[in-house]
C-alpha cells in the first residue's frame, strides 16, 4: 500500500495532487473493525444478539488545508452523504486502487490533534455511518493473469446486506 486517500465530499478540500484525486486528503493510516456480539446463553442457537457492532472508521493524517473544515463539520454534526477511502498503489502519480471503502450518511464523530518536537502535527478523525461497502480489486501480476474483485456491503439502519 503506497497511498491512502480520503474523499469526504465536495465541501472539504485537501492538498492531494495525485491524478484523479486532486484536492482530496492524503492519509497516513486507517483502521476499522466489526464485532459480532456472542452470547453465553447456549439455548440461543444462533449464539449472537443478531446485530454486528461496527466501530467508527478511523483515519490519521497530517494537519492540512482540510483540518479546520473537518473540525467545523464535527462541531456542527453536518452529515456527509458519501465518504470514500481509497487504498492503492501510486505509479508515477497514477493511483491503482486495491481497496475502496464507501461510508454512507457519515458524521465526523471526533477529531483529535497532537504533535511533538520533531514532526508535523497530526490528527485522527473518526467517521460514524449508516451503511458501508468494501470493494477489493485484485491487481494483475505474474501469478494472476486475470485480476478479480470482491465486494461486501452492510446497512446498519436495516441490519442487512444492501
Amino acid at each position: 500500500m503506497d497511498v491512502i486517500i480520503l474523499d469526504p465530499g465536495s465541501t472539504i478540500s485537501g492538498e492531494c495532487a495525485l491524478t484523479g484525486y486532486v484536492g482530496k486528503i492524503e492519509l497516513l493510516s486507517y483502521s476499522h473493525g466489526i464485532a459480532q456480539q456472542i452470547t453465553g446463553d447456549q439455548s440461543n442457537t444462533k449464539r449472537t444478539s443478531g446485530k454486528p457492532n461496527h466501530q467508527d472508521f478511523t483515519v490519521t493524517k497530517y494537519q492540512d488545508l482540510a483540518s479546520c473544515n473537518l473540525i467545523n463539520n464535527c462541531n456542527t454534526a453536518t452529515p456527509l452523504p458519501s465518504v470514500i477511502i481509497t487504498v492503492g498503489q501510486n505509479d508515477n502519480g497514477h493511483v491503482t486502487a486495491t481497496w475502496v471503502y464507501t461510508l454512507t450518511n457519515a458524521l465526523i464523530s471526533s477529531v483529535s490533534v497532537g504533535g511533538g518536537g520533531g514532526g508535523k502535527p497530526q490528527e485522527t478523525v473518526t467517521f460514524n455511518y449508516t451503511a458501508i461497502s468494501w470493494v477489493y480489486t485484485q491487481q494483475a501480476g505474474t501469478a494472476a493473469s486475470d485480476p478479480g474483485n470482491n465486494k461486501a456491503t452492510w446497512n446498519l439502519a436495516t441490519n442487512a446486506v444492501t
